[in-house]
């Protein structure tokens, strides 16, 4: 079993202070991208750890499905109406989320913005905890090359291009490869995003494609899933190894039927992006 984590950074900010003493508990809204989830749970507990020495409420909320952009920009609308004292998001889509979270600013809401750089510069209200992308892809890039022997081809899915974090994760591994695994090469591209009927379609054309890869990438979670599902079903065994992103399917991990994932701390980000947010509310820098 190979499981590899990658460290999220926070951008424009300063060390952590208390709250000033307050009769009202401030409420803030944590709205990730879907919930009840082992990728995504964690968040919730380290956003709560961190707000319980501040006297900070949460508010924790989601879709039920992370391609739901409208009901996630509907959260956002929901805690601007409730008057919370701020708003930490992993947007589904970096150009659907510019507007709203602009909005957010002109009504002197602070945002934090997590997994995802939306372009807009941060200041007195917006800050970002970011994972390394870059670092990320190089994972997955080195770990298909130990695999491979440093030859062979392999197979890359779930490219979402409305996120920026995706396009940057995707680069990196193209990047990484070839450096440092030249006779690797990348006979299929699926620029897909997170329906997994449609990412399981595209994981079963490629692997009835000739010839077939002799490895895949898969950088989401739900091409992970998509994936391993049409792997399972055609009965393809180990010697078809699968490099994820983000999915919590630990079962074939440990068999080794999911070779190994890249995946977020994200009770780290909880805790950093809870703490970044304090000092937000403060009017610190």
């Amino acid at each position: 079993m190979n499981l590899f984590y990658w460290r999220p950074i926070a951008l424009g900010v300063t060390a952590c202070t208390l709250l000033g003493c307050s009769r009202a508990r401030p409420t803030i809204a944590v709205i990730p991208r879907t919930c009840a989830t082992l990728l995504w749970e964690p968040m919730h507990a380290g956003a709560v750890t961190a707000a319980r020495p501040n006297a900070v409420h949460v508010y924790w909320n989601a879709p039920a499905q992370d391609n739901d952009v409208e009901k996630q920009i509907g959260f956002l609308q929901l805690a601007l109406d409730r008057n919370y004292g701020g708003i930490i998001v992993a947007p589904d889509e970096t150009l659907a989320f510019r507007t709203p979270v602009e909005h957010l600013l002109d009504e002197h809401v602070p945002v934090v913005v997590v997994d995802d750089d939306l372009g807009l510069p941060p200041n007195s209200r917006l800050a970002y905890v970011l994972n390394d992308e870059a670092a990320g892809g190089e994972v997955a890039a080195r770990r298909v090359a130990e695999r491979l022997g440093g030859h062979g081809s392999v197979a890359m899915l779930g490219i979402n291009l409305r996120l920026h974090s995706m396009k940057t994760r995707a680069a990196s591994f193209e990047r990484a490869l070839a450096i440092e695994a030249p006779g690797i090469k990348i006979v299929f591209k699926d620029f897909g995003g997170t329906n997994l009927s449609a990412e399981r379609v595209t994981a079963e054309k490629m692997l009835h494609s000739t010839p077939r890869a002799n490895a895949i990438v898969a950088l989401s979670a739900v091409s992970t899933r998509a994936a391993y599902y049409e792997k399972i079903k055609l009965g393809i065994g180990s010697d078809l190894p699968i490099v994820g992103f983000d999915q919590d399917l630990l079962p074939p991990i440990r068999v080794g039927e999911i070779d190994s994932v890249v995946m977020q701390k994200t009770y780290q980000i909880g805790l950093t992006a809870m703490q970044v947010m304090t000092q937000l509310i403060r009017g610190e820098k």
